[in-house]
């Protein structure tokens, strides 16, 4: 049975969206073992700030999760920009087929999926639109219908096509996008995919507890916080008067939650909102009446959830709160009762909170 979030009352006290509220302490240690011991960095990767949080028995069992968390960012990010998709947007219009890696045709396969699923409010080939409304919220001004109209064009998750060829040997995975100028949308998946990558490298690791927050809109918590608790995880007012305005709190252990809201990248012109939350199918920034949308997933395998999204919880949340704010609150329900296990939290344009 999907699962609504209830209202909560409003935390009493504030702090950044998403920010951990628990605070590294010392741990005394007794008997004479040596207490657990908490490592942590932030850097910047996959185009935002990201923090990784560990807690382990020993420290350099610590720094080495934490290590290996760092290098697989570095690596995902270098995929994302690297030439294999630079490759295959190159030969866009051409009818030519690009040889691709096993993992990137597993990737869009995936969006495919969502984006059948939701009829292309979810289109991972939205990158043309994408570019466009980045160049607008840095000018501060909207483009016209001319320019949003030919960049939609460009759009259409029909026209990425794939396919496997050869036996059990060599199988060559391939695809093509079928109109000139297409590009992928690579904000679209990147956090999500960070987060599965991370998974079982953490859940091979003698950890405690472990903490990948992406930008605070993508969240791995594995594990437990210092206090040996789940990681208590602020959800900010998206209509608060200060960033530090937080609506609730969410407790997560071997979760992963992904937010998409309109109130981090946005510009006012002429008293409205322009926000980067784009519906490929007009080309314009959604207007649902929803201010933010919360997926939260459980990271282990569940019978409820559909084999083949076992061990990519991260990337299906990143693309589910994408879906169902430009969907809206109906079709949005409509697309989550297909994922029963995801906790659903959707927050209207008055900064309160919508229930089923």
């Amino acid at each position: 049975m999907l699962r609504w979030f209830a209202a909560l009352p409003r935390a009493a006290h504030r702090m950044r969206l998403f920010f951990v509220l628990s605070v590294a302490g010392i741990l005394l240690a007794a008997c004479g073992h040596e207490a657990p011991t908490m490592v942590e960095e932030t850097q910047l990767v996959l185009g935002t700030v990201s923090h990784l949080k560990i807690r382990a028995a020993d420290h350099a069992a610590a720094e080495e999760a934490l290590c290996a968390g760092q290098k697989q960012l570095m690596q995902v990010q270098q995929d994302a920009e690297g030439e294999e998709l630079r490759v295959l947007e190159a030969a866009a219009g051409t009818g030519a087929w690009t040889r691709i890696s096993p993992a990137l045709y597993e990737t869009l396969g995936y969006a495919q999926e969502i984006a059948r699923r939701t009829g292309g409010a979810f289109d991972v080939t939205a990158g043309a639109l994408t570019a466009l409304w980045d160049t607008a919220r840095r000018e501060k001004t909207p483009p016209t219908d001319e320019m949003v109209q030919e960049a939609r064009a460009r759009v259409g998750y029909e026209h990425l096509e794939m396919r496997k060829t050869g036996d059990g040997a060599e199988i060559v995975y391939e695809a093509r996008l079928m109109k000139a100028g297409m590009c992928i949308d690579r904000g679209a998946l990147v956090k999500g995919a960070a987060l599965d990558a991370i998974y079982p490298l953490w859940q091979r690791a003698d950890t405690l507890g472990a903490l990948a927050d992406l930008g605070t809109s993508s969240i791995l918590a594995m594990g437990t916080n210092e206090e040996g608790e789940p990681w208590q995880i602020g959800i900010r007012n998206p209509r608060g008067a200060e960033r530090s305005d937080i609506l609730m709190v969410l407790p997560l252990t071997d979760e992963v939650l992904s937010v998409s809201g309109d109130d981090e990248h946005y510009f006012l012109y002429e008293g409205k909102r322009y926000h980067h939350l784009i519906d490929p199918r007009t080309g314009y920034p959604a207007e649902t009446g929803l201010a933010a949308v919360a997926v939260i997933l459980p990271c282990a395998e569940e019978e409820e959830m559909p084999p083949a999204w076992q061990g990519h919880m991260g990337m299906l949340s990143d693309m589910l709160s994408t879906a169902v704010f430009v969907l809206g609150p109906d079709a949005g329900r409509a697309l989550l009762a297909e994922f029963p296990s995801a906790l659903v939290i959707l927050i209207g344009t008055d900064g309160t909170m919508i229930g089923e």
